[in-house]
């Protein structure tokens, strides 16, 4: 049994938990990573410390939100790739924004910053790049055409590095453009092979839909959960995994969610603190999946 098939854990005041050799097979199949941006009051800080702290909860894949002039948090990509390995970590998703300025019109297709930000996160050993929402002023239907098609390029770029692209949601795109959700425009005009999407969960719930409605529709082109829970607050913001009102067990059994292979948590807000929070939402999670 190799180290990611019998790691340890802690929890953050230091106690050292050994993982269930079963709970860890599962998990793996499912594939459970964080989204850094969920401790992005501790990880900018002091990034290192940070990423050996989420390996020790038993999280063996990050998913990125820091890409700043060719760098991953201050890291170019080879070296950031190389902390990641030292720490036996693995960046398997990240969050990177496109829009018209990746696009050269004149030329018709990617310009060189487009290519550099693909071509860098390939370096980094990422398999999904996420462009994470759209501009405020690209949200109609002349820009989502041209966006749409810009993101249909990205994706055949990224295919030939390697990666797969895709879309994540917020609430703004349940909203109706000309009587037509916007989600639906921007699936409905990329191409289903190369645009994939990363549904969040509580993203989806906030706009007062039903995850599983979309789910069976578009099941064929979701290859992960964002997975953060709702308060029962009137203000509905994200909590721990576990400690809210989303029915994550009846979403993941859905049959339309079969091919989901990346399930990450990810905290906007959380009753306890940033590390706690994903650190609850881990152990939350990953009895959710062992139940399914």
């Amino acid at each position: 049994m190799n180290r990611r098939d019998f790691c340890q854990q802690t929890t953050l005041t230091g106690t050292l938990m050994l993982l269930d050799p079963m709970s860890l097979l599962s998990a793996k199949a499912k594939r459970i990573g964080v989204q850094l941006w969920s401790v992005r009051d501790v990880v900018e800080k002091n990034t290192r410390r940070t990423l050996e702290l989420i390996r020790k909860m038993g999280y063996l894949e990050i998913e990125g939100y820091k890409y700043d002039n060719g760098k991953f948090f201050d890291y170019p990509p080879i070296e950031f790739h190389r902390v990641l390995t030292d720490l036996d970590l693995k960046m398997t998703s990240s969050h990177t924004g496109f829009s018209m300025k990746h696009w050269d019109a004149k030329e018709d297709k990617l310009n060189d910053l487009a290519k550099k930000t693909i071509d860098d996160h390939a370096a980094a050993g990422v398999e999904q790049l996420i462009c994470p929402g759209i501009d405020k002023e690209l949200r109609n239907t002349e820009s989502l055409k041209l966006l749409s098609d810009v993101f249909n390029h990205v994706g055949e770029a990224c295919k030939k590095a390697g990666m797969q692209f895709g879309y994540h949601n917020h609430d703004y795109e349940f909203t109706t453009i000309e009587g037509r959700y916007m989600i639906d425009l921007l699936l409905g005009q990329t191409d289903p092979a190369l645009v994939v999407w990363e549904m969040d969960l509580y993203w989806v719930e906030f706009a007062n839909e039903d995850p599983i409605r979309w789910i069976q529709q578009y099941g064929k082109r979701i290859r992960a959960f964002h997975v953060k829970d709702m308060s029962k607050s009137p203000k509905r913001e994200s909590i721990e995994v576990g400690d809210g009102i989303i029915e994550f067990e009846a979403i993941f059994k859905d049959p339309g969610a079969a091919k989901v292979i990346y399930y990450i948590v990810e905290l906007e807000d959380y009753k306890t603190s940033s590390m706690e929070g994903i650190n609850i939402s881990l152990q939350h999670l990953k009895k959710i999946l062992e139940r399914l």
